[in-house]
C-alpha cells in the first residue's frame, strides 16, 4: 500500500460466500527521501508578500514524513529579476510541513522559481512571475549627452515610470514633461517637452 495512513482493512471476497474484513492496520511513512512543494509560489506584484508557500518532507512515495522538524531554508533558484528575497527564509518543520509566509520578492520578471533546502536534500518550486507595482516615481533611463547649442541632443533623452523598487511600470499611458533643471548659463529647452508615455517611457 502505497499511502500512509491509520486504520486500514482488507476485505476478502469469492463468489457465494460470505465475505470478510481484516483487523484494522496501519501504514506508515518509508525514511525521508525528498522535499516537495505542496504550496506553490504564485505570480504576485513586487515588493508584495508571497501567498504562503509550503514544503513537506516526503518518502519516495510522496507520503509526508510527520516527524520531520528540521529546518527549511528558501532561496530564489531560477532569478531572472536580478531580485532579493526578503522575509523569514528559514523556517522549522511543522508535522512534516515547513510554511513560509513572509516572503517577497523586489524585481519584476518571468520564470522565476524558488529552491528549498534541508540538509542534502532540495526541491524547486514550479515557474511564477513577478509584476510591477503602481508607477511611483520618474526616473532617466538615457541621459543627455554633451551637445553643441541648438542641436538636438541624441540620442533622444528617456524618461521611465518605475515602482517603488525600480521596476519598469509599462502600463503607465500619462503625459511626462521634461524641463531644464539646473540652468548655469540660462539657456532655454526648446522642442516637444510633454510627451505621453507609451509602454512607460517618455522619449524626447
Amino acid at each position: 500500500i502505497d499511502r500512509a495512513g491509520i486504520g486500514y482493512t482488507l476485505a476478502g471476497t469469492s463468489p457465494g460466500l460470505t465475505g470478510t474484513t481484516s483487523a484494522a492496520f496501519d501504514i506508515v511513512t518509508a525514511p525521508i527521501s525528498q522535499l516537495a512543494f505542496i504550496a506553490q509560489p504564485v505570480t504576485t506584484t513586487a515588493g508584495v508578500t508571497l501567498q504562503a508557500v509550503q514544503v513537506a518532507a516526503q518518502d519516495s512515495l510522496g507520503n509526508t514524513v510527520a516527524d520531520f522538524a528540521d529546518a527549511v531554508t528558501m532561496t530564489i533558484g531560477t532569478n531572472p529579476g536580478g531580485a532579493a528575497l526578503s522575509g523569514t527564509t528559514t523556517v522549522t518543520a511543522v508535522g512534516g510541513v515547513a510554511t513560509f509566509s513572509t516572503l517577497s520578492i523586489d524585481k519584476s520578471g518571468v520564470g522565476y522559481r524558488l529552491a528549498a533546502t534541508s540538509g542534502s536534500l532540495t526541491r524547486t518550486s514550479g515557474a511564477f512571475s513577478i509584476t510591477p507595482g503602481l508607477a511611483t516615481r520618474l526616473a532617466v533611463t538615457v541621459s543627455p549627452s554633451t551637445t553643441t547649442a541648438g542641436a538636438t541632443i541624441s540620442p533622444a533623452v528617456r524618461v521611465a515610470a518605475q515602482d517603488d523598487f525600480g521596476n519598469a511600470v509599462t502600463s503607465f499611458t500619462g503625459t511626462v514633461t521634461i524641463t531644464i533643471g539646473n540652468n548655469p548659463a540660462g539657456g532655454v529647452l526648446s522642442g516637444t517637452k510633454v510627451i505621453a508615455a507609451t509602454a512607460g517611457v517618455a522619449a524626447f
